[in-house]
């Protein structure tokens, strides 16, 4: 991708210099941008070199940075300060303009560089509050001087790096959209925090489900949505404890029903299937007597990537994992002792309240218990690039802010709709982590987890005294049943949260008999938990496909669990084509729906790379899926929900006469065979489409499914394009279209330590022109990882370990 990059700038830096050195259309200055001394060359001469120094002035006391072969930094400080304020420096120098992004796609600013194209999705943020809920995340920080003191270093080493940068140094992006990079702020790290709240816990479905409820009935909706299916495997079934709690349980409100949800969609919706696989083996399921921890978080795939792996050390503490640019410490990873990972538990957390004006112009007050409540006016300034600012007025209400109203994505009527997110209230998450990172054992790391409030994850845990654990961790809202699964009436002060469910009443599950814990998004725990716990989609096929692998046996191996992680097998393949299969009439096929047929009859199920069965199988559950519910179409927006596919086939197979089944647009009466065989047939017309518009190129699953790592900013030329691996969603290797495992992650906990392999899609850098930007690709492509050096603290008090290189630290 490099040399492709260099290849089409050299071709155009010529006339380019001359006649592009002012702005086109809102381009960049392209003469600048090609300039050879100060430009895009410089970074693409400028890559990364892992003997590069370090010139502050700001460390306490001595300390030393050190690079492996992958670009990974091992830092050694002899006190915190020292100890974050250079893996703020470190992870500038390698991941500022990512950093910087995220910041300012958090905070509804984008528009400061892209013009009128983001003013929407600035809005969005602004009016859901992810500035907001960072302000408080500052302010409760504050109150701890030792975990404001991590951010306030950090924040510093980010700010020593890009005090010293020129034009030249910028990243490329600041010179592609012509923008120089700003102070960093410790609110920007909680605008990053937020962020990731947004990106696991922003995919509600309070308008979708009222919608549909108003347009099919309570009954039908229940059939077609429930919290559980039959069958549903929990996180944690069944704990004896749960019986004997003290247990508060909400009242329902008398007179409760949920209103209309109908607004004009706005999007920006986080990907439903932002998830993840962990689990954790004891030793007694291992070969070598181990416990070994595995993770891979399942996001957008993007370049730079999500993760940035560093070593963080102290004479006190030595600690090594993943870090998100822009947070300190490490969000997931392990230390001598310990190792953790997470996924997204998908617990509800956001509701939405429709709220009643008082007044025609929605400007003076709303209505609660039939009293007037004034609104609280934050003024939003939103600067757009080569244009006039757009003032934005957004109401607070007792609910929180009104997200939608008659000026802004909502319905011309007199209402508005306020959220209500656990996002909003303060936290100090970061604390959470900072105690996780020092943890020795169990007890100290679920302590430390007591301080973290969201967003809602799966801690699967192991030490090195063969304790595995598995804690469902967030601040939940204590509901009662159905609550915040519908638009709620704003008017009635009863339909508030009563409370949080208690700290020591959130799930977990130590030690369990069975040898394994493990998670997938799946439901956290079965019917005698004494909570509600809705989801807003609960895994049905992967966590049970984890669960039947840890269950064949013992003697797991790290080659094992390598092989676990980029699974390819579809449950929800075999458990559903065998149905679809039996009801084909074969009489009616053409040549080319005979060979579908045939390849799907002798498939095994996997969704391997050049595999062509998936595609067609694909096809037709999509086609199934459009034809089944055709009613759901007509809806006067784009907000409803279909049922899931996990619903559909379970309906299918044992609810055949379902009225839905029969399609609205035709004249006769279709049964379950009618709908079956139409879907395949156009399923495989669709697949024969697909060949004629590609130049009847062979048919292989990673050429149709197209995985492709793009740059975060859309950058042409920086992306990753047609990855050759094969999964899809509902499978432990849960690569999509551009969404999957953000990294790959097996720590086997032995007595002299963590042995760790790690892969991500992409690589350490963030500068397209560094052989570190997405050197880990292929071997991500391949199912392979890298083994990692967690070394020890003693081996960075003499000379430099062997297989690393040092940056010196120089003083200015």
């Amino acid at each position: 991708m490099r040399s492709s990059i260099a290849g089409i700038i050299c071709a155009f830096t010529f006339f380019c210099i001359v006649a592009l050195d002012s702005k086109i259309n809102n381009s960049p200055p392209f003469g600048r941008f090609l300039d050879p001394f100060h430009g895009f060359w410089q970074n693409e001469i400028n890559d990364d070199k892992i003997t590069s120094n370090i010139i502050t002035t700001d460390l306490n006391n001595k300390a030393k940075v050190y690079y492996d072969s992958l670009l990974i930094p091992h830092i050694y400080a002899e006190n915190e300060h020292d100890l974050y304020f250079l893996q703020g420096y470190i992870t500038a120098r390698h991941r500022l303009w990512q950093m910087e992004f995220q910041a300012m796609a958090a905070g509804g600013r984008l528009s400061e560089v892209f013009g009128k194209l983001t003013i929407d999705y600035d809005k969005k943020m602004r009016r859901l509050g992810l500035r907001y809920g960072a302000e408080k995340f500052i302010e409760e920080t504050k109150k701890d001087k030792k975990i404001y003191g991590v951010i306030e270093a950090y924040t510093e080493g980010v700010n020593a790096y890009i005090n010293q940068l020129n034009f030249k140094d910028y990243p490329v992006e600041y010179k592609f959209f012509n923008y120089k990079p700003e102070e960093w702020t410790p609110l920007k790290v909680g605008l990053i925090f937020k962020f990731i709240q947004y990106s696991l816990s922003g995919t509600d479905y309070d308008f979708e489900n009222t919608n549909v409820l108003k347009q099919i009935g309570k009954k039908n909706f229940d059939l077609l949505f429930p919290d559980m299916l039959p069958h549903q495997e929990a996180i944690v079934p069944y704990d004896s404890a749960w019986a004997q709690w003290d247990v508060h349980h909400p009242k329902k409100p008398k007179n409760f029903k949920p209103l209309s949800g109908l607004r004009k969609t706005v999007g920006f919706k986080p990907d439903p299937d932002n998830g993840s696989n962990n689990w954790a083996l004891s030793a007694e399921k291992t070969a070598n007597g181990n416990p070994i921890l595995c993770n891979d978080p399942h996001l957008n795939l993007s370049l730079p990537s999500i993760w940035f792996s560093n070593q963080l050390t102290t004479p006190l503490m030595n600690v090594m994992g993943m870090s998100i640019p822009g947070i300190p410490c490490i969000i997931t990873g392990y230390n001598e002792n310990i190792a953790w990972g997470v996924t997204s538990a998908r617990r509800d957390d956001k509701d939405w309240y429709k709220i009643l004006y008082s007044d025609h112009n929605h400007t003076s007050n709303y209505i609660v218990d039939g009293k007037y409540e004034s609104f609280e006016l934050n003024i939003e300034e939103i600067k757009v690039r080569e244009s006039e600012s757009i003032i934005d007025t957004i109401q607070q209400t007792i609910w929180g802010p009104i997200v939608y109203d008659h000026s802004f994505g909502a319905e011309k009527q007199r209402a508005g709709y306020a959220l209500r997110w656990s996002a909003h209230d303060p936290s100090n998450e970061l604390k959470s982590i900072y105690l996780m990172n020092k943890s020795q054992n169990y007890e100290q790391f679920n302590s430390a987890l007591a301080y973290f409030s969201g967003p809602s994850l799966n801690f699967a845990f192991i030490s090195k005294d063969n304790t595995i654990a598995m804690n469902i961790q967030g601040r939940y809202p204590n509901k009662w049943k159905e609550q915040g699964k519908f638009v709620m009436d704003g008017a009635r002060s009863d339909m508030k949260w009563q409370g949080y469910i208690p700290q020591e009443h959130n799930i977990r599950i130590k030690n369990p008999k069975k040898g394994f814990v493990s998670s997938a998004n799946e439901h956290p725990a079965g019917k005698d938990y004494p909570y509600y716990t809705y989801g807003q989609y609960y895994e049905f096929y992967r966590n049970r496909r984890i669960h039947q692998l840890l269950d064949s046996g013992n003697n797991f191996t790290i080659q094992d669990m390598t092989k676990m992680l980029n699974d390819n097998f579809s449950l929800f393949a075999k458990e559903n084509l065998p149905f679809l299969l039996n009801h084909i009439d074969q009489l009616q096929f053409n040549p080319t729906e005979k060979e579908a047929f045939d390849s799907l009859r002798n498939w095994n199920y996997r969704y391997d790379k050049d595999a062509y069965s998936p595609i067609y199988f694909e096809e037709w559950v999509n086609a199934l899926m459009e034809d089944v519910w055709d009613e759901f179409h007509n809806h006067p927006t784009k907000d409803y929900r279909m049922p899931t596919r996990e619903t559909t086939f379970y309906l299918l197979q044992h609810d055949s006469s379902l009225y839905f089944f029969d399609e609205l647009e035709t004249s006769k009466i279709e049964n379950i065979t009618d709908i079956i065989n139409q879907s395949f047939h156009e399923a495989v017309e669709h697949v024969e489409d697909w060949k004629r518009e590609n130049d009847n190129e062979k048919l292989e699953w990673s050429k149709y499914k197209k995985t492709n790592i793009k740059h975060m900013g859309l950058l042409p030329g920086f992306h990753a394009l047609e990855i050759n691996n094969g999964g899809y969603k509902g499978i432990i290797n849960a690569t999509k279209e551009g969404h999957g495992p953000s990294y790959r992650m097996i720590v086997e906990m032995t007595a002299n330590g963590p042995e760790v392999y790690q892969v991500v899609p992409g690589g350490q850098s963030g500068n397209a022109g560094s052989p570190y930007y997405d050197d880990q690709i292929e071997k991500f492509e391949k199912g392979e990882m890298y083994k990692i050096n967690f070394y020890s603290k003693d081996q960075f008090i003499g000379n430099t370990p062997e297989g690393l290189y040092k940056s010196e630290i120089l003083k200015k």
